[in-house]
């Protein structure tokens, strides 16, 4: 009868430890991957709004998509998952928009990170994420 409690008691233990390293909004070092020269990643219209890219990396991956965050500093301001695949074309588009109640702020410099995970999966086992690409911009209004 002691034994079942404490192997119990042990299971919940470990079950709040688990929960309690998991965030929301994890604090995460974004480690520079591979920087591209300016002229694979474009920046088509921006706005404090949105931002767009046209983006020629090729990518030795199977996935068929990448997340991609636009961080200032090591804050992401926006994120999401977006498809890699060309349509017969060289490049593809990704359209990121602020998160809630942030914009982007014109003369700020900002990072375009590209990884194979979300932050939220990487944050479980680490608090380090690898860009697989990197591009560092300054905010300019575009349209």
């Amino acid at each position: 009868m002691k034994s079942a409690k404490f192997v119990l008691f042990a299971i919940a233990v470990v079950l709040i430890a688990a929960c309690s390293t998991y965030k929301a909004k994890p604090e995460m070092n974004y480690y520079h991957g591979k920087n591209v020269p300016a002229e694979y990643i474009k920046i088509l219209r921006a706005s404090v709004g949105e931002i767009e890219f046209q983006i020629q990396v090729e990518f030795t991956v199977t996935q068929m998509q990448l997340y991609h965050l636009v961080l200032e500093g090591n804050n992401p301001v926006a994120e999401g998952w977006f498809s890699i695949r060309r349509a017969g074309t060289p490049s593809y588009n990704v359209t990121l928009k602020p998160s809630k109640g942030m914009a982007f702020e014109p003369g700020k410099t900002y990072r375009l990170c590209i990884g194979m995970k979300n932050p939220q999966e990487v944050q479980m086992t680490s608090s380090n994420y690898q860009c697989v690409v990197d591009y560092t911009f300054v905010f300019q209004e575009k349209s």
